[in-house]
């Protein structure tokens, strides 16, 4: 089934819920942001006012990558689970995808 997005649409990152999911307040993140807390509402509520400082920022205090913003918390992307793994283990994971994207095809 494809998605379609409606021609103009802004991309939604989920800060929102990534901060619910570390359970960690507005103030929480303001403090490890070393912004105001309205600052933090803004961003999450604001997106179009980000830039890529912003996200990195955002995602640095939450601590995950930045491109975890893009997903929900429950869906981390492979490269996020696999940052901090050895060659070995990074190659046996690669295997074990590419032979189950081939059974689902």
């Amino acid at each position: 089934m494809v998605t379609r997005i409606r021609k103009g649409a802004r991309v939604h990152l989920y800060i929102r819920e990534w901060i619910d999911y570390r359970e960690l307040s507005d103030e929480t993140m303001a403090g490890r942001l070393g912004v105001a807390r309205e600052t933090v509402w803004r961003w999450a509520n604001q997106q179009h006012r980000l830039n890529p400082e912003k996200i990195a920022a955002l995602a640095y205090a939450l601590d995950i990558e930045p491109e975890d913003l893009w997903h929900m918390p429950t869906r981390r992307s492979v490269d996020a689970i696999l940052k901090d793994v050895t060659d070995e283990m990074h190659e046996t994971a690669v295997d074990i995808v590419q032979r189950l994207t081939r059974r689902a095809s």
